[in-house]
């Protein structure tokens, strides 16, 4: 398949996915909202146990558990709770319109 008509049809499935998406009703773009939130926070709590198999209970109990090979993962942890809260705001400003 030649660039051309691999871009063609990159855009003509981008407009089909779009009207279906336009089309789909709001249960299910909440379902999904709902799906990704659960999503990111079992990937959330995997990032925990991981900290906390490698660590110990100082990681957890004290918080005082500092060095290059925790601080990376501390910093994964916030940003993905961080984003999950966005989400769970956006998720209830939905709700409420509901």
């Amino acid at each position: 398949m030649d660039k051309g008509k691999f871009n063609d049809y990159t855009e003509l499935v981008s407009k089909k996915f779009k009207e279906a998406w336009d089309n789909l009703s709001d249960d299910l773009k909440w379902a999904k909202d709902v799906t990704e939130l659960r999503l990111q926070m079992e990937f959330l709590e995997s990032k925990q146990d991981r900290l906390f198999k490698d660590y110990g209970k100082a990681v957890f109990l004290s918080g005082s558990c500092e060095g290059p090979k925790v601080d990376p993962i501390y910093k994964e942890i916030d940003i993905i709770e961080h984003e999950l809260q966005k989400k769970y705001l956006q998720l209830e400003k939905l709700k409420a319109k509901d």
